[in-house]
């Protein structure tokens, strides 16, 4: 019999439209999942009893790109270049991300999913890059989102980012204006833009991953974020195995 392909939660977005709310995520999420041997399930809005069902239903979570995080979270400062906010949502990933950590589920995190696992676990963000870093890299770029390389990243060598890329410095696609400050307990910075801004992260144990950069568009063109999407899935399917 073959091996159950493991579930994977998938965070969503929210955007207004005219007077009624629409959950939106890109496709490229789900298809990254997919072709790296999971079964993507995608998360809306929830409460603490849906978050228990989800947590007990899946075997990690993949935290997705969209809008601001409400600077309550960390240092509560509203910056007038904050973009969308959407409180609720927040609200409802935040636990998410708590209950996962709390079952040790895997979590990959990836642009505003690795500020929501860094602030859950008590780090900081940088409402917006351009007013507080000197001369930054080009991050929030507006091309093609399945083609695109903004700048490089220098990854360290101890991480498993470098283990699968096998060089310290990479081209990334790049599309954001937040970026982490201060790391939440238990993580490490394990690759930099060249401008000083936190790119990836990852937790002692290797459980937790967390990129501003967006692999599951890279992989359309770079084998090596396929892999990268490939061993948080794998680490998912141990993991079960490991909780069975």
């Amino acid at each position: 019999m073959n091996e159950k392909k493991p579930m994977i939660g998938v965070t969503s977005n929210l955007e207004f439209v005219r007077d009624n709310i629409s959950y939106t995520l890109y496709y490229s999420y789900l298809e990254a999942v997919k072709k790296a041997g999971g079964i993507p399930i995608v998360l809306t809005l929830g409460n603490e009893e849906m978050t228990s069902e989800w947590a007990d239903m899946v075997d990690g979570v993949l935290l997705t790109g969209g809008n601001d995080i409400h600077p309550k979270h960390y240092d509560g400062s509203l910056h007038p270049k904050l973009g969308l906010l959407t409180p609720k949502l927040d609200e409802s990933d935040m636990m998410i991300v708590n209950k996962a950590y709390e079952k040790r589920l895997p979590m990959l995190g990836i642009c505003r999913g690795s500020h929501l696992i860094n602030v859950a676990l008590g780090g900081t963000l940088l409402s917006d890059i351009n007013s507080k870093v000197a001369n930054p890299e080009k991050h929030l770029d507006k091309g093609n989102r399945s083609s695109l390389l903004s700048h490089k990243i220098k990854i360290e060598s101890d991480s498993i980012l470098y283990s699968i890329c096998g060089e310290e410095e990479v081209q990334v696609n790049s599309f954001h204006h937040q970026a982490i400050d201060t790391l939440g307990s238990g993580l490490r910075c394990t690759a930099y833009a060249f401008d000083g801004v936190k790119e990836a992260f990852e937790s002692e144990d290797g459980n937790i991953i967390g990129t501003q950069f967006h692999p599951e568009e890279l992989r359309k063109f770079d084998r090596r974020m396929h892999d990268f999407m490939r061993v948080f899935i794998d680490n998912c399917r141990i993991q079960k195995k490991l909780r069975l």
